[in-house]
């Protein structure tokens, strides 16, 4: 959170992303990682959690204490993956944050994203980071004004506290306010602000 409340927005924080393993120190494995995992690159791995059969860690990655990395799951290069967080079986984590308490469930994918506090993604969602162009993703801002991301790879930013349902599909550049939900099978993309259902 100290080093988060640096930049200005979650975009921001996405940039400058690979800044952070800069930080870390040496990296450690303190948890327990099965055999059959498999650990490329630095990594940390924080006390008290687990690595599952077949896990896939393409460091520079990050995984802090009582974490739950399931069987199959890979996490990419730049993913940081905060305390009591729960990563499913055959999920997908690339270049994101993914801060205290947050879960990404069985076979959901997150690509350049940021998933706020206890933030939890459902089984088979999908937070796309490409669009079908590939030209800069845009974003839109509380007033909907839409922002250059001046990023060619952008998932969502998704706050504290909120959720997206099973087999959902979230745009590139969608945010999502804190303590929002929504519903399964949705496809969203835009702006969508605090303590809302969809």
């Amino acid at each position: 959170a100290e080093w988060l409340s640096t930049f200005g927005n979650a975009v921001e924080a996405l940039d400058n992303l690979p800044k952070l393993f800069d930080t870390l120190g040496e990296p450690q494995i303190l948890g327990e990682v099965h055999p059959s995992a498999v650990i490329e690159g630095p990594v940390w791995v924080g006390k008290g959690s687990v690595i599952g059969p077949c896990a896939v860690l393409q460091g520079p990655v990050y995984v802090g204490e009582e974490v739950e990395v399931g069987p199959h799951s890979l996490l990419r290069k730049h993913t940081y993956v905060a305390d009591n967080c729960v990563v499913g079986h055959g999920a997908d984590i690339k270049h994101s944050l993914c801060l205290d308490g947050s879960k990404i469930q069985v076979s959901s994918f997150c690509g350049d994203s940021v998933l706020g506090v206890a933030a939890r993604v459902a089984s088979g969602a999908i937070l796309s980071n490409r669009k079908f162009n590939q030209t800069e993703v845009y974003y839109k801002n509380a007033e909907g004004k839409a922002l250059p991301s001046g990023r060619g790879h952008m998932g969502a930013v998704i706050g504290r506290h909120s959720r997206i349902g099973a087999n959902c599909v979230i745009s590139p550049g969608t945010m999502i306010g804190q303590h929002t939900w929504i519903g399964s099978g949705v496809i969203l993309s835009g702006t969508h602000g605090d303590n809302d259902f969809i």
